[in-house]
C-alpha cells in the first residue's frame, strides 16, 4: 500500500520535523534536501536489521557447535558473494537506476538471510552465504552514489557522518533487543535453548530490514544512466591511488568484527544479556565518534583525519591484546570499535569528491569488490589464526596492518587530497 499522500508531500517539502531539526541544527550551514532524509530512513531500517543480524548470526552458529574456523569459511563465502555481485549490480544500476536496484536488494537479501537461519547444514550455509552476499552488494554499490547525488561537496562529509552515525546508533537499541528478548521469548514460549532464541531474533531482524522498501518507494535518485555513454569506464585512474590503502584497511575492519560476539560470550564468559549490553555500549561509542568525524576532518583535512583514526585503531588493538581482565578487555573493545569506524565518512567522501557523477557507480562497485576481497581474506585467515594462536596474537598483528594502511593513505592520497575535481579532470584530458 502506498504511503499517505500528506506524508509524501511533507517529505518532498523537506518537512520532517525531528529529522530536519537534528541534521540542520547540528550542521546549520549545511542544510540537507528532503531526499536525503528519505534515504536516511531507509538506511536506518537497513542498518538496524542487517547490522543486528550479522552481529548475532555467527553467535547463532557457534551455539550450534560450529567452531571459529568454520565461521570464517561461512563469512568468507558471504564476502566473496558480495564481491561477485558488485559488477552485475553496477551494470543493473545503469539499466534500471539506483533506486530500483536498492528495491531489489531490500527484498532479496532479507529473504536469503531468513533461509540461512532456517537451513542448518554446512554446505547449504556456504552456498546461501555466497548468494546472500551477492544480493547484499546492492547496498555498497548504490549507497555512495545515491548519497553523493543527495548532497553537495560542502555538506557531503557531514551527510556521510549522519547516515553512518544514525545506523550505528540504531545498533544501540539492537544490542538491547539481542540481549533481553531471549528471556522474554523463553518466558512466553517455554523454549530454553539459546540457538532457538537467536533464530527467532534473526528472523525478526530480516523483517525490519525489509521495511526499508517503504521510504525507498518515495526516493527520487535520478534516471538510469544510458548504457552507451562514456561513463562505461569501470576503472577511473584515481582508483590506482585509492584502492591499495583501502584494501589494506579493509583487512583490519574485516578481521575481528565477525568474531566479536563469540569473543565476548565464549572467551570472556559473558551472558547473552551482557553481550547485548556491551554491543549497545560499543554502538554508542561509534555513534559519538562518527558524529565527531566532520569536525576532525574540518580541522585536519580529509586524509590526515583518516590517518589519525587509523593510528588510533592500531593503538586500541594493541591495548586490547594486552588486556588481562574482563573490564579492561571491554574498555579496550569499546575504544577499538569507536575509532575503527571514525575514518569511514572521510574515506567514502574522499572517493566521491574526486569522481564525476557518471563514474561514481562503477567506482563504487570496484571499491566494494576490493573491500569484499580483503574482508573475505581477513575472515578466513582470522578464523584459522584464532583457533591456532589465540586472540591476543591476532590483535597485535592487525594493529601493525592498521599502521601500514595509514602510511599508504599518507603517501598515495595525501598529495591529491585538496585538488579540486575540475583540476583533476583537466589533467586527465591533457
Amino acid at each position: 500500500m502506498p504511503p499517505p499522500a500528506n506524508l509524501t508531500a511533507k517529505l518532498r517539502r523537506g518537512h520532517w520535523p525531528w529529522l530536519s531539526l537534528f541534521g540542520n541544527s547540528l550542521w546549520s550551514s549545511k542544510r540537507f534536501s528532503a531526499g536525503f532524509w528519505v534515504f536516511f530512513t531507509a538506511a536506518l531500517l537497513w542498518d538496524f536489521g542487517i547490522g543486528l543480524y550479522f552481529f548475532l548470526f555467527n553467535l547463532f552458529l557457534a551455539n550450534l557447535h560450529f567452531k571459529e574456523n568454520v565461521l570464517g569459511l561461512v563469512t568468507g563465502a558471504l564476502t566473496l558473494g558480495n564481491l561477485a555481485g558488485s559488477v552485475p549490480m553496477s551494470m543493473l544500476v545503469r539499466r534500471i537506476g539506483l533506486r530500483n536496484v536498492l528495491l531489489v536488494g531490500f527484498v532479496s537479501a532479507p529473504l536469503l538471510c531468513m533461509l540461512r537461519t532456517l537451513v542448518i547444514w554446512l554446505p547449504a550455509q556456504i552456498g546461501l552465504a555466497f548468494v546472500a552476499g551477492a544480493a547484499l552488494s546492492c547496498w555498497p554499490v548504490c549507497f555512495s552514489p545515491v548519497l553523493a547525488r543527495l548532497t553537495t561537496e560542502e555538506n557531503r562529509v557531514s551527510g556521510f557522518s549522519i547516515i553512518f552515525a544514525t545506523g550505528i546508533g540504531s545498533g544501540t537499541l539492537a544490542g538491547l533487543v539481542s540481549g533481553h528478548i531471549p528471556g522474554m521469548l523463553r518466558r512466553a514460549t517455554g523454549v530454553s535453548h539459546l540457538g532457538n532464541d537467536l533464530q527467532l531474533i534473526l528472523l525478526f531482524t530480516c523483517g525490519v530490514a525489509m521495511l526499508g522498501i517503504v521510504p525507498l518507494l518515495m526516493l527520487r535518485a535520478g534516471p538510469p544512466q544510458c548504457q552507451d555513454t562514456p561513463s562505461s569506464r569501470l576503472f577511473h585512474p584515481y582508483l590506482l591511488r585509492f584502492l591499495p590503502p583501502f584494501a589494506l584497511w579493509s583487512l583490519v575492519t574485516g578481521s575481528f568484527t565477525p568474531f566479536a560476539a563469540v569473543y565476548l560470550q565464549q572467551r570472556l564468559r559473558m551472558s547473552l544479556a551482557n553481550v547485548g549490553n556491551v554491543f549497545s555500549a560499543s554502538e554508542l561509542a561509534q555513534f559519538a565518534a562518527v558524529l565527531l568525524a566532520p569536525f576532525l576532518f574540518r580541522r585536519l583535512g580529509t586524509v590526515p583525519g583518516i590517518i589519525s583514526a587509523q593510528l588510533a585503531t592500531g593503538a586500541a588493538l594493541l591495548i586490547l591484546c594486552r588486556a588481562h581482565s574482563v573490564a579492561g578487555a571491554i574498555a579496550s573493545y569499546l575504544g577499538f570499535m569507536s575509532v575503527q569506524f571514525m575514518s569511514g565518512p572521510g574515506i567514502y567522501t574522499l572517493l566521491m569528491n574526486q569522481l564525476p557523477d557518471e563514474e561514481r557507480g562503477a567506482a563504487s562497485a570496484v571499491q566494494n569488490i576490493t573491500g569484499s576481497l580483503s574482508n573475505a581474506a581477513a575472515a578466513v585467515v582470522t578464523g584459522g589464526m584464532l583457533v591456532k594462536y589465540g586472540y591476543a596474537s591476532v590483535f597485535a598483528g592487525f594493529a601493525g596492518i592498521a599502521v601500514l594502511a595509514a602510511l599508504l593513505f599518507l603517501v598515495l592520497l595525501g598529495p591529491v587530497d585538496r585538488q579540486p575535481v575540475a583540476l583533476i579532470r583537466e589533467a586527465e584530458a591533457g
